[in-house]
């Protein structure tokens, strides 16, 4: 019966980490899709404007909005109103 108690709190904590894992990873994924779409869409404007700078406006574009998604899921993780 100990042993069954044991085995319990170790899938429970397993549970904990997957959980953990498939959040940050989740989050790094949407940072670096945000990146790419933005990063695109200037890339598009740059070729039809014929300049170089919406491309780098694009990327940090993506950036700003990937970081601000990746920190409104980790308060929400953490347990804190975002």
């Amino acid at each position: 019966m100990v042993s069954k108690i044991k085995d319990d709190r170790g899938s429970g904590q397993k549970n904990k980490e997957w959980k953990a894992f498939a959040v940050f990873s989740g989050a790094s994924l949407q940072l670096l899709v945000s990146m790419i779409v933005f990063g695109f869409l200037g890339h598009a404007l740059s070729q039809r404007w014929n300049v170089a700078w919406p491309t780098l406006v694009g990327v940090l574009f993506g950036l700003f909005a990937g970081v601000y998604g990746l920190s409104f899921l980790i308060k929400r993780f953490l347990g804190e109103k975002p």
